[in-house]
């Protein structure tokens, strides 16, 4: 599933295309994929285009707003097929070999057409991602955002919010929690290792023994693993491309995440991977004791 630098991505390359075009028409090509009436979106124009945690919204005219969430293996991929644009096209999300071919193909669910000519295709192989429908002062009301933590790369957020949140669940390993939504929204797998080893933070420290320095080393942590995240395009072993369809590089510069076995590049011990949560955990057993 894409992390919040891969959708932030996203999000960067649609406000430079369809920002102030009208969607004339919905196609659905697969109901569930679409929730909500399509016709309350139809002939509106796009204002604003906006990221929540993993969450993608386009805010349109007279106050409705589509939601997205892609999932595991969603995709949105524009192209300009007449006019100014026509030609150019982007390509956002889980990377499959028929993403720069002709659209629609077999895996496209919901087409988008816009007033210039251009198109947007929300394509998903295994049907888990959605498009819906809301009226645009319902949508933090909604369960699955109103649960939401704070927004890490927003002003407001900061290490003693992050530290009350995370002692909500103050028996559980730190990596774990932080990847929790509800402690801080958008943070997952690659990211939280990142973050602990930026904070010297072994990610098997129970919250409830970290310090007040540890809380605002892990505060940092998270703050450079996602803005470096963003700045390299998100991580190519993560499956997913950016809004001109090339795979991020983040990985390429990560310290611990897929690394287990190669030595750390601060002090050369070997990356050890363990299991936590369920989920591959890697950190340097020297410089995150």
């Amino acid at each position: 599933m894409p992390e919040l630098p891969e959708v932030e991505t996203i999000k960067l390359g649609l406000q430079k295309k369809i920002i102030g075009l009208t969607i004339k028409k919905i196609q659905i090509l697969s109901p569930k994929s679409f929730t909500g009436n399509p016709n309350q979106a139809e002939g509106q124009k796009v204002l604003n285009i906006w990221r929540r945690a993993k969450f993608l919204g386009i805010d349109l005219s007279s106050d409705i707003t589509l939601l997205f969430h892609l999932k595991m293996t969603g995709q949105l991929i524009w192209k300009g097929e007449s006019g100014k644009g026509q030609g150019e096209s982007f390509i956002g999300g889980h990377p499959t070999p028929d993403m720069r071919d002709q659209m629609p193909n077999s895996h496209t669910r919901v087409i988008f057409s816009f007033s210039d000519g251009s198109h947007l295709y929300f394509n998903d192989q295994r049907r888990f991602g959605w498009v819906r429908v809301s009226e645009k002062f319902k949508v933090q009301s909604v369960k699955f955002m109103k649960n939401l933590g704070p927004e890490p790369l927003e002003k407001g957020f900061n290490w003693q919010l992050l530290k009350q949140n995370l002692l909500k669940h103050k028996s559980m390993p730190v990596k774990v929690a932080i990847m929790d939504p509800q402690v801080v929204a958008g943070v997952g797998n690659i990211y939280a290792n990142e973050a602990c080893f930026d904070a010297k933070v072994d990610p098997r420290t129970k919250v409830s023994k970290l310090s007040d320095e540890q809380f605002k080393a892990l505060y940092k942590g998270i703050i450079k693993s996602l803005e470096e995240g963003i700045r390299y395009g998100g991580s190519t072993r993560a499956h997913f491309v950016d809004a001109e369809g090339q795979k991020g590089y983040f990985l390429d510069y990560a310290y611990v995440y897929g690394l287990d076995g190669h030595p750390c590049e601060k002090c050369k011990t070997n990356i050890e991977k363990i299991q936590l949560g369920g989920r591959g955990t890697y950190f340097c057993p020297t410089c995150q004791k």
